[in-house]
């Protein structure tokens, strides 16, 4: 072989450039530093991500029947309130397919953008609200980034009360568990539930049990101190 011959070389695939490169392709390389780093930091934000939906949801949920939720409960309440709550599981799961749908959106808009930024800048020197256009065709990713936030904080607030009236709905249509409820002092039921009959029972929290009364449909926060016993309607045992 005539050695004047150049050799053949592998050409390395060249990366896409920055300006074709969406939001999340730009963030996740330093987001996954970071993750390897500090694994724990992971779960301490997805836990974080389902406490927050639990919380959004009992505010929603409870607001329904009129119990301030936010002033009847601890610190500790907070920390479990996702846990409760299955679809908190499914709303964090499903914000991460809308994040992904978004971005892609998005990336095609920014190349249709600097379609449209070239062909202003070949008529010339533009002006007055040309000018403006050509600014918000080239504008910095971090307003993309901040409108996933928005969105998606959006998204969660939108799913999760419709959620909650969904579920409200259902508890005033008798669609929910029912109780026996009782208590250490007998004739210390909250004025408008009678307690003698069946209730349905909302939730507790560390302090507070939460009924509804279907006949009168006025709900309230019993004590955990003053009840007795929460017997479930209907209860058959398991067989052994």
């Amino acid at each position: 072989m005539d050695e004047t011959t150049p050799k053949s070389q592998i050409v390395p695939a060249a990366s896409p450039p920055a300006s074709e490169k969406t939001v999340l392709h730009l963030v996740m390389p330093h987001v996954l530093d970071t993750l390897k780093r500090e694994p724990a930091l992971a779960f301490t934000l997805a836990y974080l991500l389902v406490a927050l939906a639990g919380i959004y949801f009992n505010v929603s949920y409870y607001d329904e029947f009129g119990i301030p939720i936010l002033t009847l409960s601890q610190i500790s309440d907070y920390l479990v309130a996702g846990l409760q709550r299955p679809m908190a599981l499914l709303l964090a799961l499903s914000t991460f397919p809308l994040v992904w749908g978004i971005d892609l959106l998005n990336a095609r808009r920014r190349r249709r953008d600097a379609v449209r930024r070239e062909e202003l800048v070949k008529r010339g020197s533009p002006k007055g609200w040309d000018r403006v256009r050509m600014r918000w065709y080239a504008r910095p990713r971090w307003v993309a980034g901040c409108g996933y936030l928005i969105i998606v904080f959006f998204y969660g607030w939108l799913f999760v009360s419709k959620y909650a009236h969904l579920e409200a709905k259902d508890v005033r249509q008798g669609r929910a568990d029912q109780v026996h409820i009782g208590l250490n002092a007998p004739d210390a039921s909250p004025p408008g539930v009678d307690l003698s009959q069946p209730v349905v029972y909302l939730g507790a929290v560390t302090n507070y049990v939460f009924v509804y009364d279907p006949r009168s449909k006025r709900s309230a926060a019993l004590p955990v101190n003053n009840i007795s016993r929460i017997e479930p309607i209907d209860s058959e045992p398991r067989d052994q």
